[in-house]
């Protein structure tokens, strides 16, 4: 046997070590962020490395926070330990079933059935239990490519081994199964690995007395491949035995198991793994005396070579500890849910240490309403920008300041720390929002208003599936993703109509922005005919979204009046997704046909209505869905999280709006009071006209223009899928049908749609 099969062989019985985890049906997949916690990245990961905290994520996994905890505390990291740490489990799980599929497919005869292979058990509570590993297949995929080049691939011996091996891995996620029966003319090689099957199944399967009774059989026969790990797999499966009934017998009987194991002559398989299964059997028999130890060796200047491992069982037991060691209690503080209790421990902790890690914690919980707030924000001041703890307390203070102290004094502690050159993405997109709502002027906005999203230019783009990108839209500069934060959007939504215009001419704004902006600002124009501004914006569109160019043509060339209201209609009608604000609006991609959405009502109400509409979009609602229900908006005036997106801590950072946006805000009001009236209002008690019945109207008095019948199937669908006001969608059939049978555009329109 090779030195890699016996390696590989030895996971099969690691499911020994069971860890329990909660099942989940996933979630929407991954997106571009502006803000990361993860440190999944290399750029993180190197920062990281070199000793560069950044800023504190609240929102990171526990072994990242520890990262944090060690730098912050000037304890060493490293590349190893960063990576080992940052990655997700800590590098313990890994699915390598797909090529172990692919491998038994080149056995003639195999079912081709069989396409995926489940690993984890049913446990309580919601729960899955992990029961094969990613080395167990290794083992399957070696000793398959071993025996069919010392047999051949269309051997019946072969197949009988792949039919058991299926079985074996049917165990991982089911019970009661059982092995096929071994042919009586069997040779020693497949009955040897039959004996292996039968154990690891039965170990499975959790009947550890036979499965212990298997492995000391392979032991004895000298003649078996798998003898050279039998000693092994026995501790492993005793260790199962004793960990399940946490007894003391069981205890007994795993020590004996693993002395005899270090007794064992120098290479036995296995003696590597003597002080990891000690270890296991530590923190079952005298958890808080491993809790204490390993407390002191993660705590060692130079982090550990298995800190990882160390930090899984030190984190495991912290948690269920009634006094945890101080740099769990950190963690557990920075996490927590209660946060007053949190800001009251965390301040208690300062005043006690003087570890600027406390301050951090307090800072990240504590809200300026907080009696805590203000001798917290002046303690962060005196702190020596030279403490790792610094950009952390930077950031907060601000957090906690901005809107009391003058806006060019704010800016002016903003811009040093972006013009640094070690700044992570994530922080730097972080400040680069603060900087964005101080901004004095609309060009300075322009100029901050962009972010570098963590996603990798390709030819598909950086968005997966239908999601939306991160928490804004994406465009390119150059060759680059650079992206829209979310306060940025707030900003522009709450611009009157002429400055939203300026800013679109901006031609160092990237065009896929410039088309946001011109779409919009298109929308806003129509809503208040604005003929100067909607034909700015029809021009821009022109080259813009060309896939309806002569639209945009023929807006631009009709004089106005009833002609041109029409035009502007007609191609709203082509774009589901238009909206007046940034907010909800979805950038429409792909030919015409393919454009997504839904439309909206454009429900016009009177001059001097007071829509519902005329207050802004909440700022809240530019957060990525996902962040907007977490940390305590019942506590907030303003629940939004903007620089952040909810992973800085529970203390949120409120919207501010700019000093060169402030005299603007009456004017943008005043213009919302005119937008499309909500869903919830009372359309006929209002007087409120609707955009579709100005097209339906123009089209019954002009049945010769070459538009109608395409309006008309336009209609149906705007009633099927936009609200179907006043059976919208009816009576733009019933005319479609009447007035222009045999048109193609009757044709696709079998149907109309009640709503």
């Amino acid at each position: 046997m090779t030195r890699r099969r016996v390696l590989a062989a030895a996971s099969v019985a690691a499911v020994a070590l069971l860890a329990v985890r909660a099942s989940g049906s996933g979630g929407p997949p991954p997106l571009p962020d502006y803000v990361t916690a993860n440190a999944l990245q290399p750029i993180d990961r190197v920062a990281l490395a070199a000793g560069r905290v950044g800023i504190v994520k609240g929102g990171a996994p526990a072994p990242v926070l520890y990262l944090d905890w060690r730098l912050l505390n000037g304890l060493a990291s490293g590349a190893e330990a960063t990576d080992a740490l940052a990655t997700p489990c800590c590098g313990e799980r890994q699915d390598n079933s797909y090529a172990w599929l692919a491998a038994r497919r080149t056995v003639p005869g195999a079912s081709p059935d069989v396409y995926y292979v489940a690993t984890e058990r049913q446990g309580p509570n919601y729960t899955s239990i992990p029961t094969c590993f990613g080395d167990a297949f290794d083992t399957a995929v070696v000793t398959l490519k071993d025996r069919v080049a010392h047999n051949g691939a269309g051997s019946p011996w072969v197949r009988a081994w792949l039919a058991a091996q299926d079985a074996v891995f049917d165990g991982c996620s089911k019970t009661g199964v059982v092995l096929p029966p071994l042919d009586a003319a069997a040779p020693a090689w497949l009955r040897a690995d039959h004996a292996y099957q039968a154990a690891a199944l039965a170990l499975y399967d959790g009947r550890l007395a036979e499965a212990e009774r298997s492995f000391a059989a392979i032991e004895r026969d000298h003649q078996s491949s798998w003898q050279p790990l039998a000693v092994y797999l026995q501790v492993r499966t005793v260790l199962r035995a004793a960990i399940t009934g946490s007894d003391a017998a069981g205890f007994a009987r795993a020590h004996a198991a693993l002395a005899r194991l270090q007794q064992a002559p120098a290479g036995t398989y296995g003696k590597s793994e003597i002080d990891r299964i000690a270890q296991i059997l530590e923190y079952h028999e005298r958890p808080a005396a491993l809790l204490a130890r390993l407390d002191r060796d993660l705590g060692t200047v130079a982090p550990a070579p298995d800190i990882a491992v160390k930090f899984k069982d030190y984190w495991a037991l912290s948690e269920t500890s009634p006094v945890k060691p101080e740099a769990a209690d950190w963690i557990a503080t920075v996490q927590t849910r209660d946060r007053s209790a949190g800001v009251a421990h965390a301040q208690e902790q300062w005043q006690a240490t003087h570890r600027t890690a406390w301050l951090v914690a307090a800072l990240s919980l504590v809200t300026p309403q907080d009696g805590a707030s203000k001798a917290l924000v002046a303690d962060a001041a005196r702190t020596d920008p030279r403490d790792p703890a610094w950009l952390s307390l930077h950031y907060h203070a601000m957090r906690l300041t901005i809107g009391r102290v003058p806006d060019d004094v704010m800016r002016a502690q903003v811009d040093p720390v972006l013009a640094r050159t070690d700044l992570t993405p994530s922080d730097r997109n972080i400040f680069l929002a603060i900087r964005t709502q101080l901004a004095p002027t609309l060009a300075d906005f322009a100029v901050h208003a962009l972010r570098q999203p963590y996603c990798a230019g390709s030819a598909t783009g950086c968005i997966d599936g239908d999601w939306p990108a991160g928490d804004g839209l994406l465009g390119r500069r150059g060759q680059a993703f650079v992206g829209l934060g979310g306060d940025a959007r707030v900003i522009i939504d709450r611009l009157p109509l002429a400055s939203r215009l300026a800013l679109g001419r901006d031609p160092d704004l990237p065009r896929d922005f410039r088309l946001d902006l011109a779409l919009t600002n298109y929308a806003r124009a129509v809503a208040l005919r604005n003929t100067a501004a909607i034909d700015e914006t029809a021009r821009a569109l022109i080259k813009l979204l060309p896939q309806v160019r002569a639209d945009w043509a023929r807006i631009v060339a009709t004089a106005p009046g009833p002609n041109k209201r029409f035009a502007e209609i007609f191609v709203m009608a082509k774009i589901p997704s238009l909206r007046t604000d940034l907010a909800d609006y979805t950038r429409p991609e792909g030919t015409e046909p393919a454009f997504s959405g839904y439309w909206t009502n454009w429900m016009t109400p009177p001059v001097g209505h007071q829509a519902a509409a005329a207050a802004f979009p909440p700022a809240s609602g530019y957060m990525p869905e996902r962040y907007r229900d977490g940390g305590n908006a019942s506590e907030d005036a303003d629940p939004s999280d903007l620089p952040c997106a909810g992973k800085c801590g529970q203390g949120r950072f409120p919207f501010h709006t700019p000093p060169f946006a402030v005299p603007l805000v009456p004017a943008a009001l005043a213009e919302r009071q005119r937008f499309p009236m909500s869903d919830g209002e009372d359309y006929a008690a209002s007087g409120a006209t609707s955009m579709w019945d100005e097209a339906l109207a123009y089209v019954r008095a002009h049945p010769n223009d070459p538009r109608a019948a395409e309006t008309l199937y336009r209609l149906i669908r705007v009633g099927r899928w936009g609200g179907n006001h006043n059976h919208l969608g009816k009576r733009a059939f019933a005319l479609l049908h009447s007035r222009y049978p045999k048109s193609i555009w009757a044709k696709r329109s079998p149907y109309y749609y009640n709503g």
